[in-house]
């Protein structure tokens, strides 16, 4: 039989704080846990004849610039009722985790932070929202995942929208879709057209428009944007020969064709391409973020 562990003595002391115009009374020892800066502050000396501050209702810590709010959601993690422990059904809602990453990122308590951060990500957040809770919160993954979404996206997002991250953010982001872009249009070679595509024998292949199987957008036969070669790799080059000038031959597989257009709202495959130039353009920022949590 194992050796029970000895029972620490506990001392339900509350300290009083006042977060706006709300006062509460909080046991102190799990901020004291969970935060260099409550155990610095309780660490603090008083002298003999002062009133300690927190020690009543009319001489509370005032926490300045802090939302009730946000304490009240940080205390129902830290200080958890026997009915969320017994039910295993706690839940709070996406602005209680925001305003407990606040708290702990600002108070330094790092597995409380962990946790929020954990729990927002399986909530459903936009690729701004990331951008934004990111550089107020120091979340690297969250600034990398928004940046390569926010590039992904077809159509990309209006530009008063991706102001609202700064006219600098919004200029690098249109500069990295526009290379990558372009990097992949060159490294993929040139457009195709329906109608020039033939059958060994030399006759067309198709002669009227036709419709994505991916998309449903109709493609007509003349349009040299409307499809490109998905892997050049496969592609067969041959010189017609012959008293005539040279000319090329391409020799195709249809499987390698893809459409150019994507519907509203779809996303192409970013690729690794997005992802290494948020990385390189933004990685002094990323740095900072992930030196954080070190």
């Amino acid at each position: 039989m194992g050796t029970r562990r000895r029972p620490q003595p506990v001392h339900w002391n509350c300290v009083f704080f006042k977060v706006e115009e709300i006062t509460f009374s909080v046991p102190p020892h799990r901020l004291i846990e969970n935060s260099d800066v409550f155990a610095g502050m309780f660490n603090l000396p008083t002298g003999k004849d002062q009133t300690i501050e927190g020690s009543d209702m009319e001489h509370p810590i005032v926490l300045e610039g802090y939302q009730a709010s946000d304490f009240d959601a940080l205390l129902r993690i830290l200080y958890p009722t026997l009915r969320d422990l017994i039910s295993g059904t706690f839940k709070l809602e996406k602005e209680e985790w925001v305003g407990i990453l606040n708290l702990s990122t600002r108070w330094q308590m790092k597995e409380v932070r962990e946790h929020a951060i954990k729990n927002l990500s399986n909530i459903s957040l936009s690729p701004v929202e990331k951008v934004v809770l990111a550089r107020a919160h120091k979340v690297a993954k969250w600034l990398k995942e928004g940046f390569t979404e926010i590039l992904t996206e077809n159509p990309i997002r209006p530009l008063d929208e991706l102001e609202t991250l700064g006219l600098k953010t919004a200029c690098r982001l249109l500069w990295i879709r526009d290379q990558t872009i372009s990097h992949k249009a060159n490294g993929l070679g040139f457009g195709v057209t329906i109608s020039s595509l033939v059958c060994p024998g030399g006759h067309a292949m198709f002669t009227s428009a036709l419709s994505c199987n991916g998309c449903a957008r109709p493609i007509s036969i003349d349009d040299t944007e409307a499809i490109h070669l998905y892997d050049t790799s496969s592609v067969q080059i041959k010189d017609s020969g012959g008293c005539e000038p040279t000319r090329s031959r391409f020799v195709i597989n249809l499987q390698i064709l893809r459409c150019r257009l994507l519907p509203p709202g779809s996303r192409q495959s970013p690729g690794p391409g997005f992802e290494v130039n948020v990385d390189e353009i933004f990685k002094e920022e990323i740095a900072s973020y992930e030196s954080w949590d070190q």
